[in-house]
């Protein structure tokens, strides 16, 4: 009811803004007027939606002005609706909101399959670049299993996860985990640490969103700031991994690329036409010789 009315409002404040002609009026027929209404409420939900300051009257004019109608043709056709017992205004207003509701169910439908093909995608292209379900950490040479850098990034968001236990024979009070991306003139930016939990099971997890201006990402799973002496360690790394997801429109567009490789037509593809049916034959795209018989579908051509 509410759209019935916004809309309704809508084709009267038309009428109220548009000036007037000296040409003879002319009625607009339903299907045209229909036709008016929804662009010029489509075109006013975008100004109102884009914050734009705009004319009334330059902005519903050339809508009329597409379909082959003056303002004085509007003025007549909405005043000679009261004398119609045919049909009401509020029956054109109706059909105008059923016709954007319809259209707005079929956008929405079309903006949630690409919201599913850029999660399909996106699936299909995320990487686990580094990775260890296991490192175990008691002598201080160990420490350097717990550091990983990994060089040459690209866009995309980088997820820093493990599971780890600090043992009770571990002789280090503040240990942390200290995570950093590192700029193409060698900047740390986006540093984080926090204190790592003792003698229990524990997680971590960190993201960050990787730009061309990164080149290099940097772990440090037992961290120890400067001043502080690292002593004997005893710890127990799982599960660690660094997972990529590339952002949504590079991983349609690689999935689109690797689609367009698959071998679908190649030379050995042969067709013939022999009355009103196409023999297509099926062939293994692996297999050089075409002396072997292959599968066939007949289609029925039109």
């Amino acid at each position: 009811m509410k759209r019935l009315n916004y809309i309704l409002y809508l084709c009267l404040a038309i009428v109220s803004l548009l000036t007037t002609s000296c040409k003879g009026p002319k009625a607009i027929p339903d299907a045209d007027l229909v036709n008016i209404f929804h662009d010029a409420f489509v075109i006013n939900a975008y100004i109102e939606d884009s914050g734009m300051q705009s004319d009334s009257t330059k902005v519903y004019e050339p809508i009329l002005e597409r379909y082959g109608y003056t303002v004085d043709d509007l003025h007549y056709t909405i005043k000679t609706f009261s004398e119609r017992k045919s049909a009401m205004l509020s029956d054109i207003v109706t059909v105008v909101s059923e016709r954007l509701n319809d259209e707005y169910k079929e956008q929405s439908y079309k903006v949630m399959i690409l919201d599913t093909i850029d999660r399909v995608a996106q699936r299909a292209f995320t990487r686990v670049i580094a990775g260890d379900t296991l490192i175990r950490a008691n002598k201080l040479k160990d420490s350097s299993k717990l550091r990983v850098r990994i060089n040459d990034l690209v866009p995309g968001d980088y997820t820093v996860k493990f599971d780890y236990l600090i043992d009770s024979l571990d002789e280090n009070r503040n240990s942390r985990v200290e995570v950093y991306l590192v700029t193409n003139d060698s900047m740390k930016v986006m540093r984080h640490t926090t204190m790592l939990a003792r003698h229990r099971e524990s997680k971590y997890s960190r993201s960050f969103k990787v730009d061309t201006s990164h080149c290099a990402l940097y772990v440090n799973m037992f961290y120890h700031p400067q001043g502080e002496e690292s002593k004997l360690p005893d710890v127990r790394i799982r599960d660690f991994e660094i997972e990529r997801v590339l952002p949504a429109d590079v991983a349609v567009d690689s999935l689109y690329q690797q689609q367009l490789n698959v071998r679908l037509f190649n030379h050995q593809l042969m067709t013939s036409f022999t009355g009103d049916t196409i023999h297509i034959e099926l062939v293994d795209p692996k297999k050089d010789t075409t002396d072997e018989p292959q599968d066939s579908i007949a289609l029925r051509a039109n």
